[in-house]
């Protein structure tokens, strides 16, 4: 039984009613209903035996645990991480009734399909669960697919240990028969790939990303992935590794609004009867700057759902002996525990000090102006002089977004509550607010 309430158990953040978690799988967008599949071990707290988890929503925010999307007692191979993706043109020649098919793809050394005739709820092995892919090298796993809209084909790529870490690129007119076109080979790429049309200055470009979240960006011609790019970028500054606080990231299928949005799987959170718990999603956009594209995210505006109370401040001038926010918490108050803050500062006649919120004991957010770094990561304020920042803060999470999302960094933290914010030299604050927010599981407290 739960309620949702464990201490730790993130209340803006999925986390499965009991079991472990891992990696994200197969998010999709299906008639109005987002599908969070996910790497699950229903029966323990530590990886073992996996299944394929699955929960619902309706606005990306509110999530609802399903039964169980894949079983190894009833779906063959190894139920790994992998993709997913809705057949709206039926290229696949598997609709049968009003659904159109759900295509999930997971397996290690080789790929197998499974396929929805019921809007994702269950699944079938497709041809007795064959291996439709055999990707090359000794180690292979984490297939992801998309429709590639210029040649009108599908494009699955597959993490493998051919000639070091990389990925092999298939192409398939059905997502039954694939052909091996290409690979891409970089020490750094390691597992859970992730490959993304994104729009760059009005035109398509292709992200490819790892587990880690170390993403290039580049040419896709339907065949070849081509990169300049000799290193890659990270979404998160803190980047990997496994059951760390970011990992594992996948993008959403089918979006109905053509926005990229992800989720990627927090491993050090755990309370009695559960393990993990996703990270919240975001909505991320490529942004040229002089150093060339790079990879900004944001909360998802369906937040704003959450918010059940906002005190705004306007332009307020800090000094040393101002402590700002300390009376917006009753350490007694569970619910405060889960908030989101946005804030931006005047920095333009500061060149010296700090400034820091104090979230609750042994977890702060400090800026130093003097050295322009974010909690010991290089920030600079915009070329006008002004910095934004925004904490989303839950019981055992927190994710803190800085210059309109250029800086990402994703975190699990001890339960807490608590909020001040302090100085130690003038300060411009321009304007801030706080929304106390409502918890996701309202209604999805069940047993089981």
């Amino acid at each position: 039984m739960t309620d949702y309430q464990e201490t730790n158990r993130g209340q803006l953040h999925f986390s499965p009613r009991r079991g472990w978690m891992n990696d994200p799988n197969g998010l999709l967008h299906y008639r109005g209903t987002y599908h969070f599949y996910f790497q699950h071990n229903p029966y323990s707290l530590v990886w073992d035996t996996m299944h394929w988890g699955h929960a619902t929503s309706t606005d990306l925010v509110h999530w609802q645990q399903q039964p169980n999307a894949l079983d190894p007692t009833v779906h063959p191979g190894e139920l790994w991480s992998g993709g997913g993706v809705v057949d709206v043109r039926n290229t696949s020649g598997l609709k049968d009734g009003d659904h159109d098919p759900i295509l999930v793809f997971t397996g290690t050394q080789g790929v197998r399909v499974f396929y929805s005739l019921d809007g994702g709820m269950t699944f079938t092995p497709y041809d007795g669960g064959r291996v439709v892919a055999q990707p090359s090298g000794h180690e292979s796993r984490d297939p992801k697919v998309i429709w590639h809209q210029p040649t009108e084909r599908w494009v699955m790529v597959v993490w493998s240990d051919n000639n070091g870490n990389g990925v092999d690129f298939f192409v398939s007119p059905n997502l039954r028969d694939w052909e091996r076109t290409s690979r891409y080979v970089a020490d750094w790429f390691f597992e859970c790939p992730d490959f993304t049309p994104m729009e760059l200055d009005g035109e398509i470009t292709y992200v490819l990303r790892d587990g880690r979240g170390s993403y290039v960006v580049g040419d896709f011609d339907g065949r070849e992935f081509t990169t300049s790019w000799t290193a890659p970028q990270t979404i998160t500054v803190n980047p990997g590794p496994a059951a760390g606080p970011y990992y594992a990231a996948q993008s959403f299928d089918n979006m109905p609004d053509g926005r990229v949005v992800t989720m990627a799987w927090q491993g050090q959170n755990r309370g009695s009867t559960w393990t993990g718990n996703a990270s919240f999603p975001v909505e991320q956009r490529l942004v040229s700057i002089p150093d060339g594209p790079r990879i900004h995210s944001e909360p998802i505006d369906e937040i704003r759902s959450l918010r059940r109370a906002t005190r705004n401040w306007g332009p307020t001038q800090l000094s040393p002996d101002t402590t700002l926010l300390a009376d917006e918490f009753d350490e007694s108050d569970e619910a405060a525990e889960s908030f989101d803050l946005e804030a931006t500062f005047d920095l333009t006649d500061t060149a010296e000090g700090s400034f820091t919120f104090h979230l609750r004991r042994g977890v702060d957010v400090t800026y130093n102006i003097a050295a322009e770094e974010l909690n010991g990561h290089p920030l600079r304020p915009s070329p006008n002089g002004t910095l934004t920042l925004r904490l989303l803060v839950d019981r055992g999470q927190l994710a803190i977004f800085a210059a309109d999302g250029a800086f990402y960094e994703c975190l699990n933290i001890e339960s807490g509550n608590g909020l001040r914010l302090t100085t130690d030299c003038p300060l411009k604050l321009t304007s801030l607010s706080l929304h106390h927010l409502n918890s996701i599981w309202a209604e999805a407290r069940v047993s089981g």
